[in-house]
């Protein structure tokens, strides 16, 4: 390699133009002397003896950008990555990588600074109050950002259970415990005595509310008697049931004080693992002499931050108001005393009960005559007359609704029948029942009974005949009009569940199952099992609660303003609309109250699930971005023993890695939140007060909640009727075409891709006008909308969110930063790629400052925002039409070489789906590759045959399999090698991979080029059919275009260019070192080995692909020959070469005749 160094030193002027640079003067000669008894303020570091081994070690560790920053700010960020190296994790693995791949000359460098760092006195004593100030800023921020502080709190979520034994012997002890508990309580004599006692007040209270509506002593008699037993029945078996809930609860407790220990522990073995990487790395460095075990210790004990977390969640539980409390037996007597209280008083009893007469009369007319006699629809249809009477408006609906009475989901319609008859006078109780019976062969009930006992039965009827006429859905809406829209919308989402599971249901019957989509479910669950997943999640529905936030904001601040302008001419509509500010303004304290107490949240929010059973199906159906939780949809033997295995994997890994648990608690968090500001604002009931009172949740309310908790994980089904129609269709064909077998695979997860399209729509100046007109409307309607007006409200949010965006666009591009780039202190970078909502924000804001500065948009950057909004998944992955011709190349093309370039496409994405099976185990991949440093990037082109299947295949578990083995090129593969940077390609921090934190490597010059001229690095590597010949050409051209772009980047006239300007720089540049590299190589500069690569590729591009192909041909025919070019010896390049020059003599010699 000396005549290449010889070439780099030959190419010193070229490109300066005048602009010179003068040389930085080597780090590792600069004097370094320091006086390790002398303790040093931040300020001491501006001085000339530190600041310089400080930027030196800062050029390395964060990019050439800290060539040209201030003394000042190289400071500033040298010390707050310092603190962030001492008290975060992540920080702390960047570190340790750093130094593991780092040269002597970068470790001496390293060492100095270390040794700098370390002369800082306490930022107490020797920064002054602001400098107090910024250094515990940055240690809290450090340790807030640090995420094995959160694990440690998922253990105390999750250990409870842990701690209390979660063999199948600890499981059935508990179980036997609680039970006892539930049968020492029925057999109490307190017990007993207890319940007699709130019955027989029970029976007294319904007795009075009765005789208060005008029911008769005898009436009254009865019914104490009724619900005195019942309350007393139903008391014994809740007090029975708290007892159990008691033990349980005793039982976790217990659990949880050990789950404490638990995640102290973990937070101290953490602690402690940090310390160690920490030393080590000054001990790599030569910045510290011996390893020290007390200052392990130390940092051990003061480890327990989760710990001290989780016991802080402890003293804040029950602070949601949403635990079970007050006197189970009260509670239930106060149920039992509502169901029996009548609903009309004496007079309405009356009329109800002429209504029914003369209903029943003119149904049996109507029997009579002949029509619609069946048995099927009888009960059901003769329940819709006595409801809605014949002419559709009279009926009980009709006395119902001039009361004001309104049906809620939980009543059903046989109830309020039920509740009429127990209080109807004998005689007319005796009449209608004269009349029933004869064609029905039912009756309200018999006159010793008052109606009870044939309620039930007609109770029974309804569920069956009521669910094909619909007569129950039809009376709410008729007595409640504002839940018509709710209803209908949350039971077309209930719909299209109950669909699926009747499709199951008849695959079952005919006996036929789906294994292949059933297995590209699996692959889609363990796709999505990882923590980075988890972390990427939880940021993406962070964000979108924030957002719900300000828009709840924004509402309560219009409304106060409409109440202001209302209170000179409608005092009652001004008074309502400070009601429902107030209630957006304080539901934000609930939400903070609901995150520090997230357990009783989440208990609570199951337990609504329990009794709310197809709201529950509908939030259980899937995980957060629409992935299916459950494999019941296809019909597989249970007993299966694969089923088994695929089932206990995929189940463990969701599990293992924190996505069930994440899925349930942000679900919890919304749903919770919401639903409580939905009922305060249409029922004025808090959800405490409805949790503790049974009281009634209505479905205007719970379509809300459902809606906007389903939004908030981006899984909401937008193929339902309620959609528009060009909407639900466009919807439906995207999800259909995700769950077809193997097409799924290209487009995996089209529910998500469905909420990542209507969320940048819904939240952004797009919907303006849509949105506009509603809330315009909403604002004259006699019942308005809120709903209405939180549209209006995200989209203005989202329009400030683009504006902001904007903004810090400015700031970003400023420091020259990409895109995605974003900079989180200390000379940090994260890739936002991957942070949706976040992302969009970033792409619309660099377009919006390019489109506000007249600048054009690169169509790299177009093809960003399309893929952020999802639009672009399919047009990125163009690669689906390069497989479908993969497949037919495989059977049609005569040409060896093109069926074998096709069936490397085919093994590649066969690869990659089999990849997928293992991706939940890549958190312990990236770790083994950290610690046995084999994760260096691999150059999948190179791969050949089967190498092309395994080396993809492998790329979860390649590193650990080759932690126990030695390199497979099956497995291993030819290392990568880029034009924008020297060496090895590797993750700077797989550390933070794992919680779905990209972080990027220090810049290179060429690298800072390609971000100011909003262009993709990858675009400056070459890219040829001869994959070793590009990656020979791209070590090659890396150093010298690093010495290029680092004097392109500093000239004036670089930076103060517009856009087009620097990017025909910059491709100039790469242009003429690519072409003045390929001149050397043709010289024999750069050895023997990259000259036949040379002539490779030349081979490959003589010609076209017609006349290439009838050369191969004849050589095979003619001397054997055979295989690819890259196989071919000089002889047999040359020859080919002739070849293809002979023939197109020949052919454009016979198109002249």
């Amino acid at each position: 390699m000396a005549d290449f160094y010889k070439l780099l030193e030959a190419e010193k002027n070229f490109y300066a133009k005048g602009n010179t640079v003068a040389k930085t003067p080597d780090p590792v000669t600069k004097e370094f002397n320091i006086d390790p008894n002398v303790t040093l303020k931040k300020d001491d570091l501006l001085k000339g003896q530190y600041v310089d081994h400080i930027r030196d070690y800062m050029i390395d560790r964060k990019g050439v950008d800290y060539k040209e920053l201030s003394d000042q700010e190289v400071v500033d960020d040298f010390v707050e990555h310092m603190r962030y190296f001492n008290a975060n994790s992540v920080s702390t693995a960047g570190e340790v990588r750093f130094i593991g791949k780092a040269d002597d000359m970068r470790k001496a460098k390293a060492r100095r600074a270390y040794q700098i760092y370390d002369q800082l006195g306490n930022v107490f004593m020797n920064d002054g109050a602001m400098g107090a100030v910024d250094g515990v800023k940055d240690y809290i921020l450090a340790s807030a950002a640090d995420p094995t502080n959160y694990a440690g709190l998922i253990t105390g979520g999750v250990s409870r259970l842990f701690a209390g034994g979660v063999s199948l012997t600890g499981k059935r002890a508990i179980r036997a415990a609680v039970r006892a508990a539930g049968k020492e309580a029925l057999k109490g004599g307190a017990t007993k005595e207890a319940a007699k006692e709130a019955g027989r007040r029970a029976g007294s209270e319904a007795a009075a509310r009765a005789i208060a509506k005008g029911a008769t002593q005898k009436t009254a008699d009865k019914l104490y008697a009724q619900v005195a037993k019942k309350a007393a029945s139903e008391g014994k078996r809740e007090m029975a049931r708290k007892a159990m809930l008691d033990k349980s609860n005793d039982i976790l407790a217990g659990a949880a004080k050990r789950s404490l220990k638990y995640t102290v522990g973990f937070d101290a073995m953490a602690a402690a693992a940090q310390d160690v990487m920490q030393q080590r790395t000054y001990l790599k460095v030569g910045a510290q002499e011996e390893y020290s075990k007390l200052q392990t210790g130390f940092s051990s004990l003061l480890g327990g931050v989760a710990g001290a977390a989780q016991l802080g969640f402890g003293k804040f539980r029950g602070a949601s108001g949403y635990a079970d409390s007050g006197d189970p037996i009260e509670k239930v007597a106060n149920n039992v005393i509502e169901e029996y209280s009548p609903i009309l008083d004496k007079v309405e009893t009356k009329a109800a009960a002429d209504s029914i007469k003369k209903n029943v009369a003119e149904w049996n007319a109507k029997v009579e005559r002949g029509k619609e006699a069946t048995e099927a629809t009888m009960p059901a249809d003769l329940i819709k007359n006595i409801m809605f009477g014949s002419d559709g408006e009279s009926g009980l609906v009709k006395i119902f609704k001039e009361k004001g009475f309104k049906l809620s989901r939980n009543k059903t319609v046989s109830d309020v029948i039920t509740n009429v008859a127990r209080f109807i006078p004998e005689e007319d109780l005796a009449a209608i029942n004269k009349d029933m019976i004869k064609y029905t062969g039912i009756q309200l009930g018999e006159l010793s009974e008052t109606g009870v006992q044939l309620g039930d039965l007609l109770a029974k009827d309804i569920s069956t005949a009521g669910s094909i006429l619909n007569v129950q859905s039809q009376v709410r809406k008729a007595l409640d009009t504002t839940i018509v829209t709710a209803s209908n919308k949350m039971q077309q989402t209930f719909d299209n569940i109950e669909t699926k599971e009747a499709i199951t249901r008849e695959l079952k019957r005919a006996e036929k199952s789906e294994p292949f989509r059933y297995g590209q479910s699996v692959w889609k669950r363990l796709l999505v099992s990882s923590p980075a997943t988890t972390m990427i999640n939880v940021a993406g529905f962070s964000q979108y609660y924030a957002g719900q936030t300000l828009a709840d904001i924004f509402n309560a601040t219009f409304l106060t303003t409409k109440a202001l302008g209302q209170a000179a001419y409608n005092p009652t509509a001004a008074k309502e609309s400070l009601r429902q500010a107030r209630i957006l303004t304080v539901i934000q304290g609930q939400k903070m109250r609901n995150l520090l107490d997230p357990y009783t949240t989440h208990d609570a929010y199951l337990s609504f699930l329990n009794k709310n059973e197809s709201i529950k199906k509908t939030l259980f159906e899937t995980m957060a971005g629409g992935v299916e939780a459950t494999a019941e949809r296809y019909n597989i033997n249970p007993n299966n023993p694969l089923f088994k295995t695929l089932e206990a994997y995929a189940t463990a890994s969701s599990q293992l890695t924190g996505v069930r648990i994440q899925d349930s608690f942000t679900k919890s968090q919304m749903f919770m939140t919401e639903l409580d500001k939905y009922l305060q604002i249409n029922n004025k009931m808090t959800l405490r007060e409805a949790i503790l009172t049974d009281g009634v949740i209505d479905d205007k309310s719970l379509q809300g909640a459902l809606d906007g908790t389903l939004k908030s994980v981006f899984a909401k089904d937008y193929t339902t009727k309620e959609q528009p129609e060009l909407l639900r269709t466009a919807a439906k064909l995207v999800e259909t075409f995700s769950n077809v077998p193997m097409l799924g695979t290209i487009l995996p997860f089209g529910r998500f891709f469905n909420n990542v399209v209507a969320t940048a729509y819904q939240w952004s100046p797009f919907a303006a006008p849509e949105t506009t007109i509603k809330f315009l409307k909403n604002q004259f309607s006699k019942n308005p909308d809120i709903t209405n007006n939180e549209a209006f409200a995200k989209m203005l949010v989202g329009s400030a969110g683009l504006r902001a965006a904007m903004e810090y666009d400015e700031k970003r591009r400023e420091k020259e930063l990409g895109v995605y780039d974003v900079d989180v202190g200390g000379g940090t970078i994260i890739d936002a790629k991957n942070t949706f909502p976040f992302s969009v924000f970033l792409a619309a804001g660099r377009i919006g400052n390019m489109l506000r500065n007249g600048e054009p948009i690169p169509d790299e950057l177009k093809i960003e925002i399309g893929t952020q909004v999802g639009v672009g998944q399919f047009a990125r992955d163009v690669q689906f039409a390069n497989d479908i011709n993969n497949i037919l190349d495989l059977f049609l093309n005569e040409d060896e070489a093109a069926r074998a370039a096709s069936i490397e496409g085919f093994y590649k994405v066969g690869g990659n789906f089999l990849a997928g099976f293992t991706r939940p185990v890549d958190a312990v991949n990236k770790a083994f590759g950290m610690i046995t440093n084999t994760d260096t990037a691999k150059d999948v082109r190179q791969g050949t045959g089967m190498q092309v299947l395994t080396q993809s295949a492998t790329k979860y578990i390649d590193n650990v399999y080759e932690s126990f083995f030695d390199k497979v090129d099956g497995i291993s593969g030819e290392e990568l090698r880029v034009a924008t940077r020297e060496g090895d390609i590797y993750d700077p921090n797989p550390f933070a991979r794992m919680f779905g934190l990209t972080i990027k490597p220090g810049r290179t010059a060429t690298e800072k080029a390609y971000s100011m001229a909003n262009m993709h690095t990858w675009r400056a590597n070459e890219r040829t059919n001869i994959p070793a010949y590009d990656k020979a050409l791209n070590s090659l051209v890396a150093p010298i275009l690093e010495r290029h772009t680092e004097r392109l980047v500093r000239t004036k006239a670089f930076k103060d260019a517009s856009l087009t300007g620097k990017r025909t720089m910059l491709k100039n540049v790469l242009k003429e070192v690519k072409a003045y590299t390929k001149k050397q190589m043709d010289k024999g500069y750069s050895g023997p080995k990259n000259e036949l690569l040379r002539i490779q590729n030349k081979a490959a591009r003589v010609g076209n692909k017609e006349i290439r192909a009838e050369a191969m041909r004849l050589m095979k025919e003619r001397y054997g020959v055979t295989g690819n070019l890259e196989d071919f010896t000089y002889r047999e390049l040359d020859m080919f070469m002739e070849y293809v020059e002979y023939l197109e003599e020949i052919y454009d010699e016979t198109s002249r005749m």
